[in-house]
């Protein structure tokens, strides 16, 4: 699945989802949102099994995840971490193996309070953040890292 509306980065076995989509600038920053999505089969449509609407983040710091990303991507960095400003997405990724083929471990943490009301009740008693982790390759990477970086900054396209 790959929409121009969404960045989507998908685990090695394409059967984990991290869907980052619905992003609009919000005065110095941009909203949007996040859904983690699984499937038992290839062949299966992925299923969201948590989501959390209405994230913000400030335009330069949504601008150095891309640009650690790219980082990861060309080699040049082998491990980066970017929390949340406010509430959000913590995300984690450490390049692995040999350098010419690496594996990336993805670690992500979504707050809880922009979820469900379950997810929330969930929250208000200590367990604030829900975890996600996966393995993806460097194409995949890539491609997530290009469409999120069309997607929050379409002005530098042109």
């Amino acid at each position: 699945m790959r929409t121009p509306e969404v960045a989507v980065l998908r685990d090695e076995r394409d059967l984990v989802w991290l869907v980052i989509g619905a992003i609009e600038p919000l005065g110095s920053g941009l909203r949007f949102d996040v859904h983690f999505l699984s499937r038992d089969e290839p062949d299966d449509a992925p299923q969201p099994f948590l989501s959390g609407l209405g994230y913000q983040e400030p335009e330069s710091a949504l601008r150095s995840l891309v640009e650690a990303l790219a980082g990861m991507v060309l080699g040049d960095v082998r491990a980066l971490r970017h929390d949340p400003i406010q509430d959000g997405l913590s995300f984690e990724v450490k390049a692995e193996g040999d350098p010419s083929d690496p594996t990336f471990e993805v670690v992500l943490w979504l707050d809880l309070t922009r979820t469900s009301r379950a997810m929330k009740v969930w929250g208000s008693r200590g367990r604030q953040r829900s975890g996600l982790r996966f393995y993806t390759n460097l194409e995949r990477l890539e491609e997530f890292r290009r469409d999120l970086d069309r997607l929050a900054f379409p002005a530098a396209e042109a």
